[in-house]
């Protein structure tokens, strides 16, 4: 595996360089929406709390389509063009 890996880098010397660069900025992009998303509903919620069973179901959903923004860049940088 090692081999290659080592084969396929030779041609390409910044892909890796690349691949790391892109999963950093998006971990970046879905810590900060992440952290807005459920720093804004826990404000919702604490300025009504009788809204918190309307707020904390899209929050959740909201999360989750943000997290799929990494899962995906995960996915798509382990794939070799």
């Amino acid at each position: 595996v090692a081999a290659a890996t080592a084969a396929a880098a030779e041609g390409r010397p910044f892909y890796a360089l690349a691949k790391g660069f892109a999963v950093g900025v998006a971990a970046l992009a879905c810590a900060l929406a992440q952290g807005r998303i459920v720093g804004t509903a826990v404000e919702g919620i604490a300025r009504n709390p009788g809204a918190s069973g309307q707020i904390f179901t899209p929050m959740l959903l909201g999360v989750a389509f943000v997290e799929t923004l990494l899962i995906f860049t995960l996915f798509l940088s382990g794939i070799n063009p």
